[in-house]
Formats: C-alpha cells, structure tokens, sequence
C-alpha cells in the first residue's frame, strides 16, 4: 500500500513539471479601444462634428492614430487621420473634425466610418469595435448641361462696299455712314470690332466717319451717327438712334458681338455716356473727348451708376483749359466712375474745348493720337 501512494506521489510530481510554465498564471490584460459615438456632417464644402475613442478594456492604451473615411459607391477615400494620446483604462478622447470634402465624388450615399487604432500598431483584445458610421453625404448627379450654340454674328443682309468708301445708310430710326477697313473679310465669314462714334455740336457725320477712320492697318468698322448734323444731341431722345443703328450695321457686316465700343466728341461724349450707361451689356467700352459722364447726359449720377449691368472700360480724354467741361468737373466725375468700380482711365491733355493744329496738337488729332488705340487693348463685353 505503501509502495503504490509512493508511486502516486512520484506520478503527481512527473506531471506538473511537464505542465506550461505559464499555465496556473493570470494572463496579462490588453487594450481595448473603440469608437463609442460620433456625428460629422457636410456643412458648405466641410466636414465638421466629431467622435469618442475610449479604452474600453481593463488597461491602459498606448498612443495610437484615429482615421475618417468616406466609404462609398465602390471606393474608399480617406479624409484625414489623427493622434490620440495615451488613453487610462476607462477614459476616453474626443476627436473634432474640420476636413475639406474630397472631390470628385460618384454620385450617391457615402458613409462617414471614424476608426480607432487605425494604424493596428496596438495589441487589441477585440478589433470588432474599432470603427463606427458617425455620418453620411449624399452626393447628387451633376445636372446635364446640353452645349449652346453660339447665335451667329454673319449678317443676313449683307451689302456692297468698298473698302475705305464711307457710305450712309438710312434705316429704320437712323441713318449713319459707314467706313470698312481693307483688314475686313469680304465673305462675312470674320467677325470684326466696331466703333460707333457721334460728333459734337455743329458737327457732320460723314466728316467724323473720316475722323475715326485712320484706314492702314485700322481693324474695325467704324460707324458715324447721323440724324443732328450741324446740332447738338437729344440725349433722352437720342440713345434710340444710336441702338438703331448698332442692330441695322450688324445685319450688314460681321461685327463681334462683345467688341462694340461707343464714343463721342462733346455732346457725342454725353450721348455716349447715356446709352453705355443705360445698355452696358450691349458695349465692351466707352471712349469719350471733352465731356463729362454725367453733367449734360439727362441722368444722374447716382441713376447712370445704377443703371449699368456690369463696369464697362473706358478712356476719357479731358484738355486742360477746356471752357465747356472744366478739367475740375471732369475729374470729380470720372472719380466717381472709378470709386464705383469702372476701369475709367482719364487723359489729361494740353488745350481748350476745340482746337485747329496750331498752338497745340489739335483736338482731332489728340482723339487720334490717345483714344483710338483704345479699339486695341481687346476690350470684351460679358458675353450674353
């Protein structure tokens, strides 16, 4: 009996050195960190909210990096990562998010997944708790947009004409001459700029069309209102005339559309200035001589300013010892262009209202020298 308790003994003792050192001891506890709650929403072009990493286990959690993703129609798409410091068992760290919307999102719902330990660096007891759905974008298909043919500008009535020939054309509420530069193409097929021009007090059409025609290298038709020659313009009256003869030219001739500018000497400058002001989308610019944007327009200030449906360029030219528009006047005046925002260049030259070469260059030959080269500085009005 002895002998076989002894044998049980040694039996006993045999196993429990065969058995794992680590067998009879308590397991280490791991980390456990999980995404608890969160809400992140499209606010404009940004996402903003936020979410809760929390160390849910019994023991404490390591640094580690938190991630949003945007998982949609197919793909995933990070939105950005972030550090979450070292976290006690039990607590936990909110994440704000502030991150700009990918672009280029497929039409459709896109979940928002916010996950802990996303970089997997910690030794986790459980992993089925690391991410959450803390939102949702809706991306809408983008609208079908059928392409607009451009109305075409090649004249349905064309005309003869010889090139650097000023004819008149009497239409309906207008008559105006007009000179067509040797640079114009005969087939219609070439859209060109045009310059619509009136003349002062006491002035002549058919003389100002030579005037506002240099010729040589000039790439645009010029237009020169008729309807007041030898007197002055009806400014209220008058801006009729002017329309008139800009849609009747362009059944005529190839003219582009947003490269019409309009101008004037004078009492021209003031019928310039009322029709630019009261059609602007209809003119790429204004060139005016010895005038004045509003004094003698028959609109003011506030009205012209108000009534112009974009801030069209313009080059005005002012002599210094002009009687009629006094250099001061001006200057106060396209001030207050420039104040409300036009692209107004004012030209100070030397000279009175009207002067024949001589003592100064002369007026006709200042409109020529600092106002025509403004049809070269690819003035365009918004398109329609």
């Amino acid at each position: 009996m002895r002998r076989l308790l002894l044998l049980c003994v040694l039996l006993a003792t045999v196993l429990t050195g065969l058995a794992p050192a680590g067998a009879g001891a308590a397991q280490r506890p791991r980390p456990d960190l999980a995404v608890t709650k969160g809400g992140v929403a499209l606010s404009g072009s940004t996402l903003t909210g936020s979410f809760t990493v929390k160390a849910q286990g019994r023991a404490r959690a390591g640094r580690s990096v938190a991630s949003l993703t945007l998982v949609g129609p197919g793909a995933e798409l990070p939105v950005a990562t972030y550090d979450v410091p070292r976290l006690k068992k039990r607590a936990k760290r909110t994440v704000a998010v502030s991150s700009p919307l990918p672009t280029g999102l497929a039409a459709g719902t896109w979940s928002l997944r916010a996950c802990a330990d996303a970089t997997r660096k910690l030794r986790q007891r459980d992993r089925d708790d690391d991410c959450r759905i803390v939102g949702q974008v809706v991306v809408a298909q983008p609208p079908v947009t059928t392409p607009t043919t451009p109305t075409s500008s090649v004249p349905t009535r064309p005309v003869p004409f010889t090139p650097e020939q000023p004819f008149l054309t009497d239409a309906a509420g207008a008559s105006y001459w007009t000179y067509v530069p040797t640079s114009y193409d005969a087939s219609h097929q070439t859209p060109t700029k045009l310059l619509i021009w009136m003349h002062g007090c006491g002035g002549e059409s058919e003389g100002d069309t030579y005037l506002v025609s240099p010729g040589g290298s000039q790439d645009w038709i010029s237009v020169s209102l008729g309807g007041r020659d030898g007197d002055c313009w009806d400014v209220n009256a008058d801006p009729a005339k002017v329309l008139a003869a800009l849609a009747d030219v362009k059944t005529h001739f190839n003219i582009a559309p947003r490269q019409v500018v309009i101008g004037g000497y004078s009492s021209g400058g003031d019928l310039a200035y009322r029709t630019a002001f009261y059609n602007a989308k209809l003119f790429a610019g204004v060139i005016a001589e010895n005038t004045s944007p509003f004094r003698d327009t028959g609109s003011g200030q506030a009205q012209s300013l108000a009534a112009a449906s974009w801030k069209f360029n313009v080059w005005h030219l002012a002599h210094t010892d002009d009687e009629v528009y006094q250099l001061h006047g001006v200057k106060a005046e396209t001030a207050a262009m420039n104040n409300a925002g036009f692209p107004l260049t004012l030209i100070e030259r030397p000279g009175t209202h009207y002067d024949d070469p001589g003592t100064y260059p002369g007026t006709d030959a200042d409109l020529r020298t600092y106002l025509l080269p403004a049809l070269g500085q690819g003035w365009l009005a918004p398109a329609s």
